[in-house]
């Protein structure tokens, strides 16, 4: 791709509803522009950057979040996010496109008996007393000489299909490599994205959480921005 003109910097920026201040070290994709945001805050930032789907405006964006003992009682279309395992089981709730709650679950015993008790928790606790409008959970991924995990992940997406279905829930089941995208937590190894999604949960929202938790939250803020109908600038955005 050719070198962008100033003109053309400022035209991508602007249909953002952004303002272009200073391009003036503009070279290519990677460097570094000024641009100021709708409520004035000046964000210095690259087209590389502020192209991916999840960008913001950092100052706008950051929410001081305290997480509840329980989740809340329901006050807008509800989404509700796994990165599900069966053993360590991360759970975001998001009300009209904002943060709720979020936990991670930990089933102990066989195979057999995790998946019971998972497929217990979500249908009588996750959807008839938190009543989702949406679900949203990871896909998985079949990754070298790990054929046995692969297949109890299955069984268990399997499970959570079948009761969403059952149900009558919406849902999808989104591609790691999709919300990582829109969340900008894509790396080159398994453990630099973990690294990524924790840094990026603090950021946005001033909490520390394991990498279980970190992405369970960035897939339900992906569910959200995607399949919570009309939510008002939900993370920028309309």
């Amino acid at each position: 791709m050719g070198r962008l003109s100033v003109d053309a910097i400022k035209a991508e920026v602007e249909s953002k509803g952004y303002i272009l201040v200073d391009a003036s070290n503009y070279t290519n994709m990677n460097s570094l522009i000024t641009i100021r945001c709708a409520k004035g805050h000046l964000i210095q930032t690259s087209i590389a950057d502020f192209r991916l789907p999840s960008f913001t405006c950092p100052q706008c964006d950051k929410v001081d979040f305290v997480n509840p003992t329980a989740v809340p009682p329901k006050t807008g279309y509800r989404v509700i996010a796994f990165d599900q395992a069966t053993e360590n089981f991360g759970l975001s709730v998001f009300d009209d496109g904002k943060l709720q709650f979020f936990n991670l679950y930990n089933f102990v015993g066989k195979f057999n008996d995790r998946l019971h008790q998972i497929k217990r928790f979500v249908e009588n606790i996750v959807i008839k007393e938190w009543k989702p409008d949406f679900i949203v959970m990871e896909d998985i991924q079949y990754q070298y000489g790990a054929v046995l995990t692969f297949k109890i992940l299955a069984m268990l997406l399997g499970v959570l299909e079948e009761l969403c279905t059952e149900y009558g829930i919406e849902y999808e089941v989104v591609s790691p490599n999709v919300w990582r995208k829109y969340a900008g937590t894509c790396g080159k190894t398994r453990l630099q994205e973990k690294q990524l999604s924790v840094a990026v949960v603090k950021e946005k929202y001033g909490v520390k959480v394991n990498n279980d938790v970190a992405e369970a939250i960035l897939i339900g803020r992906y569910g959200v921005m995607n399949h919570a109908g009309p939510i008002q600038n939900a993370f920028g955005r309309k």
